[in-house]
């Protein structure tokens, strides 16, 4: 097999095993050692490197192609956001595009370390590197089941979730006590204590501190909380209403539009990826109707920037075809028209509506609390 053939295999293998390379690691290239054709690089997925070694192989090539996450059994491959957020960037530098954010909790799949910066795996598959101060590490007892675990988005047993908007856990179960730390909704905690009204928090680097009672509930029965409706996800946005926007966010703190999309989900008890793009992909197509007749409340409307492109912006649509979004245009989340027969129909409204690309239905029952 020719050079030239050994790099045409290798594209397609990369459109089997890395077709949306935010979704995982693939660096392999194809180089030239004492006159014979050399496979290196890394990839994040075993049957990647199962089938790159199996192509070199038929080509006669050396090949020294790394599986991440590096370091073998007993790397520390767990990282957990010890503050509200943890900043996730494009590239290694703190310059770099902000592309999502970590909260409070939330775990990660440490693939490498590259100086001060850690390349991770989210739950909802996104890679991309986080300065390794934002995040405490250990290795999990079970390193497959934590990745399980990770990726269908369960947090570990015995977790509670911060509910409230704007919280501080405090030095002492009292009023006015001397804030400790700074929480976003969604954080996810453990609760060891309850006392009267409070309750005391464990942050993942061992900080502790105390909230209100209603501040905070067992991850279990978050949906008592946050109800799992179209509805009750528009009640929810809706208190974001005026919030700035931000490119990258994904906390109370300042959203972009997906971001937005995929933490209210995400509470209400209902998984999504993580741009509107991705989002785009899941659930049923509805058909709208020319009035918005056909909406119901908690469907998605995508658009693009050319017709039949792709997704570059996701709003929550209220039945008849109001939206909640966080939106450039805006400058935050807002409420827009998209037909004409909607109330507050305007000018952004129209531009929206001619750059609809498609409304889907992504609320799908979530799994019984019960059950899990």
């Amino acid at each position: 097999m020719t050079a030239a053939r050994l790099e045409s295999g290798l594209e397609a293998l990369a459109a089997i095993h890395a077709a949306d390379r935010r979704l995982g690691v693939w660096e392999v290239a194809v180089e030239e050692r004492e006159g014979s054709p050399f496979v290196s690089g890394a990839v994040s997925e075993p049957a990647a490197l199962r089938d790159v070694e199996s192509l070199a192989r038929e080509a006669n090539a050396g090949v020294a192609v790394e599986l991440l996450p590096a370091g073998g059994p007993g790397a520390a491959i767990r990282g957990i956001a010890h503050r509200s957020l943890a900043h996730l960037r494009a590239e290694p530098r703190h310059a770099a595009e902000l592309v999502s954010q970590m909260i409070l909790g939330e775990e990660a799949l440490v693939l490498r370390e590259v100086g001060e910066w850690l390349q991770v795996q989210t739950g909802d598959r996104y890679v991309a590197w986080v300065h390794r101060r934002s995040l405490v590490r250990d290795s999990p007892a079970d390193s497959h089941e934590f990745r399980a675990r990770l990726f269908e988005g369960r947090p570990p047993p015995g977790r509670w979730v911060v509910t409230a908007r704007g919280a501080r856990a405090v030095a002492e179960p009292a009023p006015y006590a001397a804030p400790v730390a700074d929480l976003v909704q969604g954080g996810i905690v453990e609760v060891p204590e309850i006392r009267g009204r409070f309750v005391r928090l464990v942050l993942p680097d061992g900080e502790t501190g105390w909230v209100g009672r209603g501040d905070a509930v067992p991850a279990e029965r978050l949906f008592e909380r946050f109800t799992p409706s179209g509805r009750a996800i528009l009640d929810h946005g809706a208190q974001f209403l005026g919030l700035p926007y931000l490119w990258g966010g994904t906390s109370e703190k300042g959203f972009d539009c997906s971001g937005f999309v995929q933490r209210l989900y995400g509470l209400h008890g209902f998984r999504l990826p993580r741009d509107s793009d991705q989002q785009a992909a899941c659930g049923e197509p509805v058909e709208a109707g020319p009035d918005g007749s056909g909406i119901a409340d908690g469907d998605l409307a995508f658009f693009a920037e050319t017709p039949g492109g792709r997704a570059t912006h996701v709003g929550i649509l209220a039945a008849g075809g109001r939206m909640l979004h966080s939106s450039t245009g805006r400058n935050g989340v807002a409420w827009d028209s998209l037909f004409p027969s909607t109330q507050g129909y305007d000018e952004i409204g129209a531009r929206l509506g001619a750059m609809l690309s498609a409304v889907r239905r992504a609320l799908v029952p979530p799994a019984d609390p019960a059950s899990s």
